[in-house]
């Protein structure tokens, strides 16, 4: 009698995509959530801080009636996904981790904090982050919404409008208070309407997705570390990525300097330059730019640890 040939074996790695409708879309603390409770019956955490949603929460707007008898279908699967950052493409802060989800809905929903310091640069980065990680969700469809606009002056709010629009490349905006419920209902019903087009002239919704580094070793980007015993205390960081990424940074945004570090320390770039024997207030010089170098631990890059090490453990199997 034959002994069996040997079975094969593989590992695989699942990857948790959710499918929604519309995915809400926004730098943190925008007002996601609290437009997700306002319409619909889910009851995500609300805060006054950034990074309150950790997990994507799902809501469903129905508005489903009876017109002359006949019953119209009017219901809408929503996804708040956690605040995306200015590096998310390259696992900075929570971005990259639920980032994937955004791939899975049909139209966005780029939720603005008209309270921002620079509501224009949020949705600028926000857009590029999109781009970078993958050019087709950059051309997802979107409905701009200006949210907050109970906390600010009319004539704030009528000048952020003005600069919104300018750099909007489509009508689709909206101005609200999710807060106050203010334009939520008509927002809901101009989104379910566009919405219905989309589903009428859109593919496979797998179509364009592009694979997404899993491990924490796909983070890493190539780059080397120059240093001269003529000039102690300067590093030059070179890299095709790292350069690139500096060179698209507006550093006019309010957050610019802070988002790159972060980007510094979850591409490991940070580590190495501690391994290579960086001080405090050591110059640091990437393509045309110069920093300080600082080795002061960053709540955010931490908050994105232990956000991956919730995803790895709850969200992926191996058999």
């Amino acid at each position: 009698m034959e002994k069996g040939e040997p079975g094969a074996e593989r590992w695989l790695q699942v990857e948790l995509k959710l499918v929604a409708d519309v995915g809400f879309v926004g730098v943190p603390n925008a007002g996601k959530s609290t437009l997700l409770g306002a319409v619909s019956n889910a009851r995500p955490k609300i805060a006054d801080y950034p990074f309150t949603t950790i997990v994507p929460n799902l809501g469903v707007w129905d508005a489903s009636e009876t017109v002359q008898g006949e019953w119209i279908e009017k219901g809408m699967v929503l996804a708040d996904i956690p605040g995306l950052l200015e590096g998310a493409h390259q696992g900075v802060g929570l971005g990259l981790a639920f980032l994937r989800h955004v791939q899975r809905c049909r139209v966005l929903v780029h939720v603005v904090n008209g309270d921002s310091p620079d509501p224009v640069g949020d949705y600028t980065a926000i857009n590029q982050e999109l781009a970078l990680f993958n050019p087709k969700l950059a051309e997802k469809p979107q409905v701009v919404v200006l949210n907050k606009i109970d906390l600010i002056s009319p004539e704030v709010r009528l000048r952020v409008e003005q600069e919104l629009k300018e750099v909007i490349p489509h009508t689709r905006f909206m101005s609200i208070s999710a807060m106050k419920k203010t334009n939520t209902g008509e927002l809901m019903h101009r989104v379910w309407k566009m919405l219905r087009v989309v589903k009428e002239e859109e593919g496979d919704l797998l179509d364009g997705e592009v694979p997404v580094p899993l491990d924490e070793e796909s983070y890493r980007m190539s780059y080397q570390i120059i240093t001269d015993p003529k000039f102690p205390g300067q590093f030059r960081v070179q890299g095709k990525q790292i350069e690139k990424i500096c060179a698209m940074t507006n550093w006019d945004y309010y957050e610019a300097v802070e988002r790159f570090q972060r980007i510094l320390e979850a591409t490991g770039i940070a580590k190495a330059l501690k391994k290579r024997g960086a001080q405090e207030g050591d110059l640091i010089m990437i393509g045309d730019r110069d920093f300080d170098y600082t080795r002061e631990t960053n709540a955010f890059a931490a908050a994105a640890e232990e956000i991956r090490t919730w995803d790895s453990e709850k969200h992926y199997d191996k058999e």
